[in-house]
């Protein structure tokens, strides 16, 4: 490719940044003032903005976590976890509220929100304890909840990369990736 053909490429992609970027704040702050059911259609505005930046919500092979940046904010996404969890087989086993308890605890300061949530696929668990039981280490399923400088992030192990170091077999792994992907589409409607 020669230099010309080079930077106007690269004028393109900075200019679909730019407004992918612009769409992404207009997205933000329609959301802070609309009604439950417009946040839908502004989720899919923010998806076509985050494809124009070149971002993907698509976790990659040999990542270890996949992160989402979460276009709900903290405390909605606190509250849909367990209904949207049991909406997909998990059932929640323990959360911890790093951000609340901690500082209550031991007197620390936290100064951005922090979550932690265990959830469990009762058969699933079963399965993989009866057919391949080195595998527990990925039990239980872990969403993880942050803010940073003021957006929200929502990670998840990657387990497709797990999977793979860990050597599962056959109908267990392919049962556990679609439970992956599941989990994986659940945090990016958040």
């Amino acid at each position: 490719m020669n230099g010309k053909m080079k930077e106007m490429m690269g004028k393109m992609d900075a200019d679909m940044k730019e407004k992918g970027q612009s769409m992404m704040a207009q997205c933000k702050s329609m959301m802070e003032r609309m009604e439950p059911e417009m946040k839908a259609e502004c989720q899919g505005m923010m998806k076509r903005a985050k494809s124009m930046m070149g971002e993907s919500d698509k976790p990659k092979s040999g990542d270890l976590v996949f992160t989402h940046k979460a276009a709900s904010g903290f405390d909605e996404i606190e509250a849909r976890v367990e209904s949207d969890a049991e909406a997909i087989g998990l059932e929640l086993k323990k959360h911890y509220p790093f951000s609340k308890n901690l500082p209550a605890q031991k007197g620390l300061e936290i100064k951005e929100d922090a979550s932690v949530y265990e959830l469990c696929n009762a058969p699933l668990a079963a399965e993989l304890l009866n057919t391949q039981p080195e595998l527990n280490v990925l039990m239980p399923c872990r969403i993880s909840i942050y803010a940073k400088d003021g957006e929200v992030f929502v990670t998840i192990p990657n387990l497709e990369t797990q999977l793979e170091a860990l050597g599962a077999e056959g109908e267990l792994k392919a049962n556990i990736l679609d439970l992956y992907t599941k989990m994986v589409e659940m945090i990016k409607a958040w």
